[in-house]
């Protein structure tokens, strides 16, 4: 008996063992695939255009602090000047003895009707009018010397994963332009905070929202990949995401222009020199339901498309994520930047950092055309339907193979535009101080403006869809 325990034993170790070196191995063969990155929209310091990366992709959003990337030289803070110009190739980057990132100069003055969702400025995101707000009573405030009351904001489901500090550190360390704010994860203040934050997952509420409290959905993933909502009409006053229609709109990377009228700027490099191969992609999530995979195998019938990871031959392990992206600086000329979702606004690390930080044209596929246009420079990436089919996508790209100047038109957009800290938090603080003076809101529908017609499409066409772009009145009830 003891000898038969004891073969089972070994045995049931011996399994054991075997399933985690074959896990290990398939999670690190291409890991940048989860969307569930460190948290916090600019909490943090930005990633550099030519980013090295430790293996642990984000979003814009490096952990402040992380060790790992606390040592890059970025550039000196530019200042915001009122009319938006961004000056410098780097923008907003914080470090850690750095000068006020907001600049001296800055004018909080005209901005009120431009910080809140409006059908007027529908594709604007109000990102950077909210980084430099300051609400006048504030303003006249420290006019007079007179303290300003702190905004208490509540982290229901806690600080793990945000890379925040408790208190007023935060809003201090970042030199926001309002700092009157502090943080904590105490529930008892449930009662008495101005601000409630849910993430993703909300409980359903333990009482009724207080009078003149503000309750905030934070939302990262696609509505694919978050529960329903239909539970909580009439609960939530704001909503935080990626959608640019959110009332704190948190991208997963934001691009300016360093100057609106200069979208071109000659390149004195040919993009297409040494580069012998076609397509790249980086994927281990087989399955995503936009077809995505599907789409990348008919397309590799008509034109090489190497895939690494799980879903394809190539492997590329995480400990040699340098090496990974090199090849796509020096080897390939495209690089499929497919999301796992096509909805409105979801665009990911996948196109920002995977595509547009390297050296390589993207193809995307999952937001809407127009959703791209927004976010990106002009003329720097391929939408899959600007073609009828992954053949005649194939046929365009065998002519930009063969022609570099059609190919580098591609790249004219680089040292025009550069990533931002969006400063999500300073943002938070100056919106709290200035919701008061604001029309009290709550969505009234709000699962419907999360995943409601027109927000995902499955496998079906952008191009075939009416255009969404509602009142947002027909979302928002009384509080």
């Amino acid at each position: 008996m003891r000898f038969h325990l004891r073969k089972l034993v070994t045995y049931v170790v011996a399994a054991l063992v075997l399933f985690v070196v074959i896990n290990f191995y398939g999670n690190n063969t291409w890991m940048f695939e989860s969307n569930e990155a460190p948290w916090g929209p600019s909490m943090t310091k930005h990633i550099p255009i030519k980013p090295k990366y430790s293996g642990k992709i984000v979003h814009e959003h490096v952990i402040l602090g992380n060790k790992n990337h606390s040592k890059s030289k970025f550039a000196n803070a530019s200042k915001l000047e009122p009319e938006f110009g961004l000056k410098r190739e780097e923008a907003f980057v914080l470090e850690d003895k750095e000068k006020n990132p907001f600049g001296k100069k800055v004018s909080y003055d005209g901005v009120e009707g431009r910080v809140w969702f409006s059908n007027d400025y529908y594709d604007d995101d109000r990102i950077v009018a909210q980084m430099r707000y300051k609400p006048p009573h504030i303003i006249e405030a420290e006019k007079k010397k007179v303290q300003v009351p702190l905004k208490t904001i509540l982290l229901y489901h806690g600080f793990g994963g945000w890379a925040l500090k408790k208190g007023q550190k935060t809003f201090e360390d970042q030199q926001c332009p309002v700092q009157q704010c502090t943080v904590t994860d105490d529930r008892r203040s449930a009662e008495t905070a101005d601000a409630v934050m849910f993430h993703h997952s909300p409980s359903k509420p333990w009482t009724k929202r207080p009078n003149n409290q503000i309750w905030i959905l934070f939302l990262l993933e696609s509505p694919y990949h978050t529960p329903g909502l239909s539970g909580f009409n009439n609960v939530f006053n704001w909503t935080a995401s990626y959608r640019h229609d959110s009332i704190i709109v948190a991208p997963y990377e934001k691009m300016v222009p360093h100057d609106p009228n200069v979208i071109t700027k000659k390149q004195d490099k040919n993009y297409a020199v040494g580069k012998t191969k076609k397509v790249a992609w980086f994927v281990s999530n087989c399955g995503a339901r936009n077809g995505r995979r599907q789409y990348a195998d008919e397309l590799g019938k008509y034109i090489q498309v190497d895939i690494y990871g799980a879903c394809g031959p190539y492997k590329c392990p995480r400990h040699n994520s340098e090496h990974c992206f090199n090849m796509l600086d020096k080897d390939y000329k495209f690089y499929l930047s497919f999301e796992n979702s096509n909805c409105r606004d979801y665009i990911t690390e996948k196109f920002f950092v995977n595509g547009l930080s390297h050296d390589v044209v993207p193809i995307v596929m999952g937001a809407h055309p127009n959703d791209y246009k927004r976010a990106a420079p002009p003329h720097s990436y391929i939408h899959i339907e600007d073609f009828d089919s992954p053949k005649d996508l194939a046929e365009y790209l065998h002519k930009l193979d063969k022609n570099d100047d059609l190919y580098n038109e591609y790249f004219q957009w680089k040292g025009t535009a550069g990533t931002v800290n969006t400063f999500y938090w300073c943002r938070i603080c100056s919106m709290l101080h200035a919701a008061p003076s604001h029309k009290p809101m709550s969505y009234r529908d709000i699962n419907r403006w999360w995943r409601g017609d027109g927000v995902c499409i499955g496998q079906s066409k952008w191009k075939d869809q009416p255009e969404r772009k509602e009142i947002i009145d027909n979302y928002f009830g009384d509080v």
